[in-house]
This record gives structure tokens, sequence and C-alpha cells, in this order.
């Protein structure tokens, strides 16, 4: 029969369409693996507000996302993880709220990618701290933070 003489063409075939298959369902995810094709992220945020504040409130969202609702005491930390769209043009934004002030900014887009930090191959890290005057970023947690945002 021809179907066994072609059986090395198949399995190839089988083999290709499975591993496909496998990087469309896992670049879907919303905590992904990091592959060879798409960048994995990970952005911190981290509640670095004065001892006895009143908690920082956050909502986090992507195109597609809503990570929902979060509260976080001082010195507790907020991270999520995904993977950059191949083509571009990932986007999260989050909106703080604390002690009757609040902000809305990007927390990733492509501009800020440039400036995360490599955590391992094919991930990086993008880390924010809050502060009671403003929004810091940094590349990793122990680099040098820079103001982007005041409340």
């Amino acid at each position: 029969m021809s179907y066994f003489k072609n059986n090395n063409n198949n399995s190839l075939f089988f083999t290709f369409i499975f591993v496909l298959n496998l990087a469309l369902v896992t670049s879907s995810s919303l905590t992904p693996k990091p592959s060879l094709f798409t960048p994995g992220y990970l952005v911190d945020i981290v509640d670095a507000l004065p001892n006895g504040s009143p908690p920082l409130k956050l909502r986090c969202q992507g195109k597609n996302h809503d990570l929902g609702d979060r509260t976080l005491n001082v010195s507790e930390e907020y991270s999520f993880m995904f993977k950059a769209q191949y083509s571009g043009g990932t986007l999260y934004f989050c909106h703080f709220y604390w002690n009757g002030k609040d902000k809305v900014f990007d927390v990733f887009n492509d501009n800020i990618s440039s400036g995360c930090g490599s955590l391992a191959a094919f991930l990086s890290q993008c880390y924010w701290k809050v502060q009671e005057d403003g929004f810091y970023f940094a590349g990793r947690q122990d680099a040098q933070f820079e103001k982007r945002y005041s409340w």
C-alpha cells in the first residue's frame, strides 16, 4: 500500500500539526510559558506607600483580558505574566486608587517593553513601584527606578 511507503512523510506532517497546535494553544493562555516565537513579560507592581497608609486598589486590563480588581497593603506585590503579540501592539494598563486619588496609565506597551529587564531567555520583567508622590519604573526590582507619573 502506498500509505505505508509514505509513513515518514505522514509522521513529519502530523508532528508539524501537533507542534503548531501546541504553539497556538499556549499563545492564548493568560499565564504563558515563554517560547521562541513570542517573548514573555512579567509585570510586577509593588505598594511602596508609607507605613499605615490606606490600601492601594488597582484594576489592570489588556485589550482582551480584564485581570480584575486587586487590593495591596504596604509592601505587597501584584504580578501578572503574558506573551507579547508577535506583530506588536500588546497593551496592558492599570487604574490605581489610593487615598482619594486615582491614576490610569499603560504599565506595558511597545515603548515600555524596551525598558524591561531580562529575567531569562524570552522572559523580561517590567517593575512598577507605587509611592506617595507617584509611580516609578525599572526593568528589574534591583535596577535604578525612574519616576514616570505623579498622582
